[in-house]
């Protein structure tokens, strides 16, 4: 069975002043309820360097200055993985916040922008999909696919947004919320009106 997952890409950035564990860095990290606080702090991490927000000020300072912000980007976006373990990731200027345009292309059986450098794709058949690794015409050797029922492809596609609901509120809300209650509850709103907003506005 092939399935969807939320995940951010290539977190290498400064540790913010307000993150006391040493962060592992590693080079992608799904998102779900189930998400350790070590993801939580690399998700964090990724998401103030990638949108150059001050993590050298205290945390309340660097919320405020990240809340200002009609909109933010993150690398990453929609995993394809496929049970034996192969997966194609988004790649190069292809953002998890772009989720939702991808759903909608998805549900108009239209391919996604996935990012470029590889180039993912959609291709859409009468009865199945295949998501490619990179555009089919480039003839790579390492290009490979991975199918989808139609069935799968949109149940995984309202999985992979629970997947990012449960993360924004459980293990990210819960991690903020032991260091201000208030500034937890302002993250929550911000990252559904950043991430799921068509969902939740």
């Amino acid at each position: 069975m092939s399935y969807m997952k939320p995940v951010i890409l290539e977190p290498y950035y400064d540790k913010p002043i307000w993150i006391e564990n040493e962060v592992n860095r590693k080079e992608f990290t799904f998102l779900s309820s189930n998400s350790s606080e070590a993801e939580v702090e690399l998700f964090l991490l990724h998401l103030f360097g990638y949108n150059r927000i001050d993590v050298s000020i205290s945390l309340e300072e660097s919320f405020k200055e990240l809340f200002k912000e009609d909109e933010v980007a993150i690398l990453g976006g929609v995993a394809f993985i496929q049970d034996d373990g192969a997966f194609i990731m988004p790649s190069c200027c292809c953002g998890l916040e772009e989720i939702q345009s991808i759903s909608h292309s998805i549900k108009a059986k239209q391919s996604p922008w996935l990012g470029h450098d590889p180039s993912p794709g959609i291709i859409y058949y009468d009865d199945y999909v295949l998501v490619w690794s990179d555009d089919p015409e480039t003839q790579k050797e390492e290009l490979f696919s991975i199918r989808f029922t139609y069935k799968e492809l949109f149940e995984g596609l309202e999985k992979c947004k629970k997947d990012l609901l449960g993360f924004i509120e459980e293990p990210l809300h819960k991690w903020i919320k032991v260091r201000d209650e208030e500034i937890a509850n302002q993250m929550k709103q911000k990252m559904l009106l950043w991430f799921l907003k068509d969902e939740y506005f």
